[in-house]
């Protein structure tokens, strides 16, 4: 099968460094289209071609391909989240909703950082992105009581729940039905931290 009279004028187009013409020979490529084979290492180059170029839906499928291994890129979470940012940066409400989550939950070897991860979930949520709004939300929940938008303190040992104040805190950590204080304990030990003979976790005052 030869190549259309569209795919020539793209391939020319990207010789010459144009980044939409590179990241639409990637999509023909990937699906083997316009009388393109479908070639997994010619799509991914392209990808990278026009991801370099500044190209913004190119640096998120490029993240998107680093974090679950498509394509037959070998998955790595690093790179995954340096082109998610980059697309972030550029304003695509998904890349901002997955650098967001990334930081704010300290996913995927990503150094922790709440307040880093809630801006890019607000510019997200900004555009309308759902899931970007209901992740917001709850990470501004007491996770004992359910209230939102109060003033929370955060577990300091595993940085992931939120409470009003220490008496939902004592109330959560002494649930029969949640797993955290298994968790947070085990996490001590796995640490080596000599820990306090308190019978409830840690907390810290968190505004963020």
């Amino acid at each position: 099968m030869a190549p259309s009279e569209r795919a020539k004028v793209m391939r020319r187009k990207a010789d010459r460094g144009c980044a939409e013409a590179q990241a639409l020979l990637s999509v023909w490529h990937g699906r083997g289209s316009e009388g393109l084979e479908e070639d997994d290492v010619k799509a991914v180059a392209w990808f990278r071609k026009s991801a370099d170029l500044g190209h913004v839906v190119s640096q998120s499928a490029l993240s998107a391909m680093y974090f679950h291994g498509h394509m037959g890129v070998e998955p790595n979470y690093a790179l995954a989240v340096e082109w998610g940012r980059k697309a972030a940066d550029q304003g695509n409400k998904q890349a901002q909703f997955f650098v967001g989550d990334m930081y704010a939950r300290g996913a995927a070897g990503v150094k922790k950082d709440l307040p880093l991860g809630k801006t890019y979930l607000e510019f997200s949520a900004a555009q309308g992105d759902q899931a970007a709004v209901e992740l917001l939300k709850q990470l501004r929940k007491c996770v004992a009581c359910g209230k939102l938008d109060v003033h929370h303190m955060i577990c300091s040992r595993c940085q992931n729940r939120r409470y009003c104040d220490h008496i939902c805190q004592l109330r959560h950590w002494n649930s029969a039905t949640d797993l955290h204080k298994l968790h947070c304990v085990k996490r001590r030990e796995s640490a080596g931290a000599g820990g306090s003979s308190s019978e409830h976790a840690d907390t810290s005052a968190d505004s963020n």
